[in-house]
């Protein structure tokens, strides 16, 4: 019998290379993904060069606001990310559509909400981050006008899920690559030529965001034809199904903003050129790393496959290149932000206390994200085999227990860079854990009456695969 399941024919990730799998995917994700960081990377950079710091730091504020509504909507992306994979590595098809279907209808409306609440928070929150005067006045205007626009974000998001369930990662990196290339042609012109300064900022990033959703939908429908619209019915089980995954992966997302939020209130209390460094930090983190984000999100449908196939041995496997790819990325990303630090500071004309922050993190917190990226390898496991409370369990950990004391206790040992010290000792132990408990559970799941090969060559039944996962 082969490997896959004779009626799992778009189940790329069944057969072939894991570690193939897993670079193809990573990289392809990576730069999906770093495209929607790098949105907000290049507006904080060209907002710099006008040389008010107030303005700097106010958008760095405000990113604070939206990081938390892109934690959530992918965290929604990543429980339907699951869902379809398994359906697909099923064999069920039209399934795999319904859940698809589902998705979108429930992330627009869950955009909305998101975009009340930030609304009704924002005063709240840019207090919580020592916001005041002009400050507060630019975080305000660009929350303004950003924030409308989150539903059209959060429907682009889950369409990337969607098309990477599927193995597509070329058009799935192509949506937000699209976004980067427009927010570097657009900002310069409503910026400077336009004069709007950060209101020219906030109308691109609103633009750009509209056109995430308008290109991922024309993908999933127009190219994949992997949607279709559910009845109201099978509207509410495909989403009870979706969220089982969906509601905890959102809450275990909300600890990442949660986790950089404490941080940088904790800065703000060193004024605004320490909170202008850490807002820079915060764009680099995800540019220089954007690598290690993506691994979650791209591991997780070759782990969700060949569980829906009950694979086991090449879920194990894809776990270990997971870990493997994660190190030597970061070891590399490290020194490459060590040598350049001098360049980076210059570039966004940092000095005093921003100059500070950013070399702690060429130097310092940089080295810590090879056990951020422990985690984020765990909780793709956690998430599409069916335990996505762990990973909820293990990314709070990370952020509170790993956060609060190493920096209240590093502020108070050495001030400014005692915070960014604290929080890079925090993510040593709360990695590792997490992927010693992601192997355990793989050994747990794999049925006791057969060995991993005669798994592998022997996938149960798609009826058979759901009964486990439940």
């Amino acid at each position: 019998m082969s490997e896959a399941s004779p009626t799992a024919k778009n189940a790329v990730f069944l057969t072939g290379s894991t570690m193939r799998h897993v670079i193809i995917m990573t990289t392809t994700s990576a730069i999906g993904l770093m495209s929607i960081f790098f949105v907000d990377a290049i507006t904080l950079f060209y907002i710099s060069q006008l040389g008010d710091p107030s303005q700097t730091a106010a958008v760095g504020r405000a990113a604070y606001v939206l990081a938390f509504i892109i934690g959530m909507s992918v965290g929604f992306m990543i429980g339907t990310s699951a869902m379809v994979a398994r359906a697909v590595g099923a064999g069920r098809d039209e399934a795999a559509k319904s859940y698809a279907g589902t998705s979108i209808i429930s992330v627009a409306i869950f955009g909305l909400l998101l975009a009340g609440l930030g609304f009704l928070l924002l005063d709240w929150l840019m207090d919580m981050l020592g916001a005041t005067g002009e400050a507060l006045d630019y975080a305000r205007t660009y929350l303004y006008i950003v924030l409308p626009s989150t539903p059209f974000f959060a429907i682009g998001i889950v369409t990337m899920g969607i098309l990477r369930a599927h193995g597509d990662a070329k058009r799935s990196m192509y949506i937000t690559l699209v976004g980067g290339i427009m927010t570097a042609l657009l900002d310069p012109f409503f910026i400077f030529v336009l004069g709007w300064e950060v209101v020219g900022a906030a109308v691109v990033s609103a633009i750009v965001r509209v056109s995430f959703a308008a290109l991922g939908l024309y993908f999933v429908i127009g190219i994949h034809k992997a949607i279709t619209v559910p009845k109201f019915r099978r509207y509410f089980k495909d989403l009870i199904d979706i969220l089982k995954i969906a509601a905890p992966t959102v809450v275990t997302n909300l600890a990442a903003p949660v986790g950089a939020f404490l941080i940088a209130r904790a800065v703000a209390e060193y004024g605004d050129a320490a909170v202008a460094g850490q807002s820079v930090v915060d764009r680099l983190i995800p540019l220089a790393f954007g690598v290690v984000f993506a691994l979650s999100g791209a591991v997780g449908p070759i782990i969700g496959q060949n569980f829906g196939a009950m694979q086991m041995t090449r879920v194990r496997q894809a776990l270990i290149d997971g870990l493997i790819f994660n190190c030597v990325y970061i070891l590399i990303a490290w020194g490459l932000l060590f040598i350049a630090q001098e360049q980076i500071i210059a570039i966004y004309q940092a000095e005093g206390r921003m100059a500070i922050v950013i070399r702690l993190f060429c130097n310092v917190l940089a080295g810590s994200f090879l056990f951020n990226g422990m985690l984020f390898v765990s909780n793709a496991a956690f998430n599409n085999l069916g335990y996505p409370l762990l990973a909820t369990l293990s990314n709070w950990a990370r952020q509170t227990l790993g956060v609060i004391p190493f920096i209240y206790f590093g502020a108070m040992w050495a001030g400014l860079p005692g915070i960014i010290w604290g929080a890079s000792i925090g993510a040593v132990i709360f990695g590792i854990l997490p992927v010693i408990g992601a192997f355990w559970l793989i050994q747990r799941l794999t049925p006791d009456s057969k060995t991993p090969q005669e798994t592998a060559e022997t996938p149960e039944t798609p009826e058979a695969a759901e009964a486990t996962v439940s």
